[in-house]
């Protein structure tokens, strides 16, 4: 493993994150189906899927 994780974007694009830089996730304001991806420096994206799913892909990155 290499420690990136590929997500889709409310927009529609792909996002590579790196797992070892990730400092929470939660569920962002537009409802269940997304969520915010938060970075060492407060930095975040928000991205496709509920907070379960975002967290299941990150621990098996």
């Amino acid at each position: 493993m290499n420690g990136l994780v590929r997500f889709e974007t409310v927009d529609g694009d792909f996002v590579v994150v790196n797992v070892d830089r990730v400092s929470f996730v939660r569920r962002y304001r537009g409802g269940n189906d997304t969520s915010a991806v938060n970075f060492e420096k407060g930095n975040y994206l928000v991205v496709k899927g509920s907070l379960d799913s975002v967290m299941t892909i990150l621990a098996d990155g």
